[in-house]
């Protein structure tokens, strides 16, 4: 492959990539290609930078080297003239040759920045004409759309997503989110390729086709990838700038921009997404974890008299996400004793001779 910018940016397999617009094989390839190195992690940072601007570099003639070719190749067929005689027609004919390249260059640099520049305006009025709703959702309560490609987003509680209101027809299809949802994308025919991108506070997600989850909770952005393939893009400043991964089943990533690296590791997906379907599946989860779940999906404070209850760990499957059915399972799994008072509910050991009470 090329490693100078210059002649990347002349294969249009990496302009597309660069674009968010590459097929899946592409996405895989320039992926795994720029993952080898922080040299190839620069060049695609550099690369999307200067399409933003609508800029092409384009390579610049020798003039040095031009002028040594041109006087040997004239000398070569004129060794009967003259040198003066050859000297001068040597010049004149090589600042005519850097004369009609430089003009071939600035007209290829101006058709190749309109282009850009097209490409750019294109995108910016299809989302312009992209008719987009947000949807929020009430603590303790799930939406979910469903849109005619098959492509369906549950949002779970206090979460709320900036999205189309139909499946459109262009080749790439945004939303932005704060909370947590479940995507499950349908993958359209490689003819019709779409690209969806998932906004967080901390960088996107790319999506061919495929079950995720996204969670932005904690001044960062967990991804867990039940199937398919998706690919993070860090929305980083510094060394972060170009931080990226191509997420496998079966993983879990978490990443920030204050972050130096995205932290990837090897998890139950199920335990993740079961939320959506009002099931919830644990397995060896802390009650911290169980408990920063509940506080968010209903918008209520936990407060746990002995610290070292939160280490509890928890395996089971609760059929029924209802929040007084919930506290009676932890209460019963745990042995300790649950109340609500409001919007607080308090977890403590049980006292001696005392009655476990049921929220």
């Amino acid at each position: 492959m090329p490693s100078q910018l210059s002649d990347l940016l002349m294969d249009d397999s990496f302009v597309r990539f660069l674009k968010g617009k590459a097929s899946k094989k592409e996405e895989v390839r320039w992926s795994a290609w720029m993952q080898q190195n922080n040299e190839h992690i620069q060049l695609v940072a550099k690369g999307r930078e200067l399409l933003s601007k609508g800029l092409q570099p384009l390579p610049r003639p020798n003039v040095n080297l031009e002028y040594e070719q041109f006087k040997r190749r004239i000398d070569s067929e004129n060794r009967y003239k003259p040198y003066k005689k050859v000297q001068k027609r040597q010049r004149k004919l090589v600042w005519a040759t850097m004369a009609a390249a430089a003009s071939i260059l600035l007209l290829v640099g101006f058709l190749a920045r309109q282009s850009f520049i097209q490409n750019d305006r294109t995108e910016q009025s299809r989302v312009a004409s992209i008719d987009y709703r947000i949807l929020e959702s009430k603590s303790g309560q799930k939406t979910s759309v469903q849109y005619s490609d098959g492509s369906r987003i549950v949002i779970n509680a206090n979460s709320k997503m900036r999205l189309p209101q139909k499946a459109i027809g262009t080749d790439t299809m945004q939303v932005w989110l704060e909370g947590e949802a479940l995507f499950n994308i349908a993958q359209k025919p490689e003819s019709e390729s779409r690209t969806f991108i998932v906004h967080t506070p901390d960088g996107r997600v790319s999506v061919l086709g495929t079950t995720f989850a996204v969670n932005t909770r904690k001044s960062q952005s967990q991804v867990v990838l039940a199937e398919g393939s998706v690919r993070i893009n860090v929305q980083g400043t510094g060394n972060n700038t170009g931080l990226a991964y191509t997420m496998l089943p079966g993983e879990l990533a978490l990443f920030s921009p204050e972050s130096d690296g995205i932290i990837v590791e090897k998890v139950n997906a199920e335990v993740y997404t079961s939320w959506a379907s009002d099931t919830l599946i644990l397995e060896n989860t802390p009650l911290a974890d169980l408990i920063e779940r509940i506080e968010f999906t209903y918008d209520v404070k936990v407060q746990v008299e002995v610290e070292e209850l939160l280490k509890e760990e928890l395996t089971g499957r609760f059929e029924n996400v209802n929040l007084e059915f919930l506290l009676k399972g932890i209460a019963r799994a745990l042995d300790v004793e649950v109340t609500r008072q409001d919007e607080t509910i308090y977890i403590k050991e049980k006292s001696n001779g005392s009655v476990q009470k049921g929220s």
